[in-house]
């Protein structure tokens, strides 16, 4: 979606902003799926190719061999899978985490990897794609620390100055309203 679209339909920039990042958040969410479901793909192929491997060798292999060769076989698959899914696990909280904060916004960069620093310490837990007891963490912190946030309150009704865009041009007096009318414009063409 681009914000070409979004104008020509007559949306305000505050409109738009809104839809894109509502727009960024699932597309966000989709990427993090592929690449999920992609890690889960290549470590289920290597597994399969390092068993068709381990099958091919049974071949030669006598019973005793086979059987202390599929204990290993067994150990290292578990081992493999737990590494796995700890590292989706990872990849999930730190999805969460970035999307957490996303909305979040910080008087500076140092700021906000401070506040996120302090957030890890805590190792909060995720459950059903939200962090257990961080919303009063962060409010306990903006009450503590509230320079580090940027109150949006203040930032909604900053006065707008501008100059006149009054020109020096002669009106025409023609009419008796000043409305300066210079007549009706042709309907454009339909295609």
């Amino acid at each position: 979606m681009k914000t070409e679209f979004l104008k020509a339909m007559g949306l305000n920039d505050e409109q738009i902003s809104s839809i894109m990042a509502e727009n960024g958040k699932d597309i966000e969410k989709y990427k993090k799926d592929v690449e999920k479901y992609k890690e889960q793909y290549e470590g289920t192929k290597e597994s399969l190719d390092k068993a068709n491997e381990t099958i091919q060798s049974y071949k030669d292999m006598d019973i005793d061999s086979i059987k202390k060769s599929a204990e290993e076989w067994k150990s290292k698959y578990e081992a493999d899978t737990s590494a796995l899914n700890e590292q989706l696990a990872k990849k999930d909280y730190d999805y969460a985490l970035n999307n957490y904060f996303s909305s979040m916004k910080f008087s500076s960069e140092s700021a906000r990897a401070g506040v996120i620093a302090q957030f890890k310490e805590k190792d909060f837990k995720l459950e059903d794609g939200k962090f257990v007891g961080a919303e009063e963490f962060i409010n306990s912190l903006k009450e503590k620390d509230a320079s580090a946030f940027v109150d949006e309150s203040q930032n909604k009704q900053m006065p707008v100055f501008s100059k006149s865009t009054q020109s020096n041009t002669k009106q025409d007096t023609a009419s008796s309203f000043n409305f300066n009318f210079s007549g009706v414009r042709p309907k454009p063409k339909e295609e």
